[in-house]
């Protein structure tokens, strides 16, 4: 296997100013090649420091992918770093300069004297044209060696990695992917029932990641060894399963919804507009969905027509959820309604501690409610754990849907 190293440029990376999704996007492109991802860093704009990563990964690695640092300003270097590291010194190519002058005036302005360092390249390095800004790349070839440098924008470096992969003469592997989307069960309660299945060496390994929609269970590596133990896997999951691959929960229920000619209508409140969200990022959600309202104060419950003797009694409650999703189930007309309260934290609210969540669900068959008891580290993990909650509960109680295993979520 071909060893690789990712490394991610940038202070703002290790301040969590930015979300490096640069490494991650990178190492899931090189999955169809016969390479290993040996390691992913991030580093500051420091230029001894970079310098020294790179010197680092050249003593172990075969390729290495660099991702920012290649703007005008002086907080930008990693040119300066990467030429360090090689020994070698910057030119300044006319060229690239002069392409550089025309891109400016053709905007109508002067180029910066700042702008001419993204001019400067080492002998060894070919230049990567870039479509979409004024920081070309550098592709390196020594030897056996490999290393590119990208910008760090997304929409500045895909086309420019899309261009140079092909070209590195990689050598592929047969690989596949399968996942396995739960929810209601933690990833111990997973990892214990897969027990001699939980594969992590071989040709395939099983991982369990936690996310806010449940539980996801991958299975990656090669196509025959991924698919055996997908079958196998599969039984053991059983009713937690509640879709597969790129599915979302949303999706699932959308389309169980319309094959039976229904529709759907929100109404929330510590979600905030989070659960209609997630049903209106799917293409085509109209056809389903009608609409909802977000329900945040007491007095915005009882003007929607939940009755104030309940909300008196108490908002986060199961008698809420369902009076709040049979007010705005008869107000808009839908097959379905569902409704979230409940406490997105960091206080009590009401004597509840915060996670504690209720979901309302009204349809032809009656009304009803679910409580929950979530992992609070945060405001918005109880609120997207909750609104995903809502989703898997309708999805449920169709009858057209594999009937996942319900209950408390645990973790």
């Amino acid at each position: 296997m071909l060893l690789t190293e990712i490394i991610g440029v940038g202070s703002e990376l290790l301040y969590g100013e930015t979300v490096d999704t640069n490494t991650a996007e990178i190492a899931r492109s090189l999955q169809p090649y016969a390479v290993e991802v040996r390691r992913t860093l991030r580093v500051a704009d420091d230029p001894e420091v970079l310098s020294a990563e790179i010197g680092s990964a050249l003593t172990r690695a075969r390729l290495i992918v660099l991702s920012g640092g290649l703007g005008p300003t002086p907080d930008d270097v990693t040119r300066e770093a990467i030429a360090a590291a090689l020994g070698e010194p910057m030119e300044l190519d006319p060229e690239v300069l002069r392409w550089l002058e025309d891109l400016f005036a053709q905007r109508g302005w002067k180029m910066p004297e700042a702008n001419r360092k993204q001019a400067m390249k080492i002998p060894s390095a070919t230049w990567l044209p870039n479509p979409r800004g004024t920081a070309p790349g550098w592709w390196v070839r020594k030897g056996e060696l490999d290393l590119i440098a990208l910008p760090g924008p997304p929409a500045e470096w895909r086309p420019m990695w899309q261009q140079v992969l092909p070209q590195l003469g990689l050598p592929s592997r047969a690989y596949t992917r399968k996942i396995f989307k739960t929810f209601g069960l933690g990833e111990s309660a997973i990892t214990e029932g897969l027990g001699e299945l939980f594969a992590r060496k071989g040709r395939a390994e099983v991982g369990t990641y936690a996310k806010s929609h449940g539980v996801e269970v991958v299975i990656r590596g090669e196509p025959a060894e991924v698919e055996r133990l997908a079958q196998a896997i599969r039984p053991r999951l059983g009713r937690a399963v509640w879709g597969e691959d790129d599915d979302t929960l949303a999706q699932v229920l959308l389309r169980a919804l319309e094959a039976r000619g229904a529709t759907l209508v929100t109404i929330e409140s510590l979600t905030g507009g989070l659960l209609g969200s997630l049903v209106t990022e799917v293409p085509g959600a109209s056809r389903v969905y009608l609409g909802g309202v977000v329900s945040y104060s007491p007095e915005a419950k009882v003007r929607y027509g939940v009755p104030r003797e309940i909300v008196e009694r108490g908002t986060v409650s199961q008698e809420c959820a369902i009076a709040m999703a049979e007010a705005v189930r008869n107000t808009l007309g839908a097959t379905y309604a569902l409704a979230t309260t409940g406490v997105a934290g960091p206080d009590e609210l009401e004597g509840h501690p915060p996670g504690t969540v209720f979901v309302g669900l009204a349809g032809p068959g009656g009304s009803t409610a679910r409580s929950y008891r979530l992992p609070a580290p945060s405001r918005e993990v109880v609120r997207q754990r909750a609104a995903n909650a809502a989703l898997f509960m309708l999805a449920q109680e169709l009858p057209s849907v594999e009937r996942p295993i319900g209950g408390e979520v645990q973790r």
